[in-house]
């Protein structure tokens, strides 16, 4: 493998690049895009409607504040990343008024959930939304040009700083907090937050955090002698020999090491680049399906059956199924590492993945991507906006991989 990943592209597929860079920004707004723009927005209540089925018809009115969150991300993102449309920009501060006005608990804490009106449904459980509405934020703070909300923006950090390093914090749904154990979805999830946080906290102020989210992500949770990053580890680090312990997310691991590259590339460090791609790698060969195509949703790092998690529980996931938001971070990771490594081995594995979803998850009757499928690529979940799915991982994915496509030059 090591000498694959030295094999420079060849110039059909440096044409191609531009060519999928053309496709995918297409493909974020006129596919995918354009299915959330002129319904997600709640005109009666304000903030977002996220569930739809197929069709596009609404299915729940709650409004569940990381997703408000990852919404007004989204389209602030867009505002500053794709085109400075104004639609973007009035998206977003429709997003920002209803979670500033509505989901804010004080102390540096969001609610999980409220009604449509605004009403708390659930309270301050999970780490999470305070991670992503955090993350929104400052996103649409750089939009906006705005410090209005600076003072929420830096009670959100503090708290948050203060409860990533605190081993008895339990609100961490949609997880079920241990005491024997640390998650590796908290420290990616706090790296791309924090990450984002530094456009508008300065380098000064993440720093330290980030540096912790690293040493974390790529030394603790990913183990050399199993060539695998595990989901949950003891408090010490060390590897637990228990089903909730092996638990691996292909997905996750993959959507993680593109945050760690995106931080490596800012600080110009080759060795943290280098050293997620490793990861990278290693996830892509164990998740891959070699006979159906696709990337498995999760597995027992011993090959052993997995254990379901108590996200893949209430979603009704197998762990053979193939998982819209999976395939989406894959294609991100995977294009990136090809630009920047200007890797023939990534770039394969780019296009069996771009593939695969566009044959098996994007609807071409009504626009977006199916939320899962069978290991066979049937469609198993048809719907666009779930609990769980919003207009945030696709269309993420499509806009950075669009971009880094762009700024190709082989």
């Amino acid at each position: 493998m090591k000498n694959n990943t030295r094999i420079n592209l060849k110039d059909a597929d440096k044409a191609r690049i531009n060519e999928l860079a053309v496709f995918y920004r297409n493909h974020l707004l006129n596919d995918v895009v354009s299915f959330w723009e002129h319904r997600t927005k709640d005109e009666d209540s304000g903030g977002y409607i996220t569930c739809f089925d197929r069709q596009g018809s609404v299915t729940d009115t709650n409004k569940y504040i990381w997703f408000q969150g990852r919404q007004l991300y989204m389209f602030s993102a867009l505002y500053n990343t794709i085109e400075r449309d104004e639609k973007w920009l009035k998206l977003a501060k429709w997003g920002r008024d209803f979670i500033v006005k509505h989901a804010y608990a004080g102390d540096g804490r969001w609610y999980y959930q409220l009604d449509r009106e605004g009403r708390i449904q659930k309270g301050t459980i999970s780490i999470y939304t305070d991670l992503f509405v955090l993350k929104a934020l400052c996103e649409y703070a750089v939009a906006c040009g705005s410090d209005e909300d600076m003072w929420l923006i830096r009670e959100t950090y503090d708290t948050l700083e203060r409860n990533i390093h605190n081993p008895e914090f339990k609100a961490i749904f949609h997880g079920v907090w241990n005491p024997n154990y640390k998650r590796h979805g908290i420290y990616m999830i706090t790296l791309a937050t924090a990450h984002v946080a530094k456009k508008v906290l300065g380098e000064d102020r993440t720093k330290r955090l980030l540096d912790h989210c690293l040493e974390q992500i790529l030394y603790v949770f990913a183990k050399d002698e199993y060539k695998t990053l595990f989901e949950s580890v003891g408090l010490d680090g060390r590897v637990i020999f228990e089903p909730e312990g092996l638990v691996v997310n292909p997905g996750h691991t993959m959507e993680s090491m593109w945050f760690v590259m995106e931080e490596a590339l800012e600080r110009n460090c080759q060795v943290t680049f280098d050293r997620a791609l490793r990861i990278l790698d290693w996830a892509y060969e164990q998740g891959i399906d070699h006979e159906f195509g696709g990337i498995y949703s999760y597995l027992d790092a011993l090959g052993g059956t997995p254990l379901q998690t108590t996200w893949h529980v209430e979603v009704g996931a197998s762990w053979d199924d193939k998982v819209w938001w999976v395939h989406s971070e894959v294609l991100y990771a995977l294009a990136l590492a090809t630009v920047e490594k200007n890797s023939q081995l990534h770039f394969d594995r780019f296009m069996a993945i771009h593939d695969f979803t566009q044959k098996h998850f994007y609807d071409k009757e009504y626009g977006e991507w199916y939320a899962e499928l069978f290991r066979n690529g049937t469609s198993k979940l048809m719907d666009k906006g779930t609990l769980w799915k919003a207009c945030y991982h696709l269309p993420r994915a499509l806009m950075k991989t669009s971009r880094v496509f762009e700024r190709y030059e082989g």
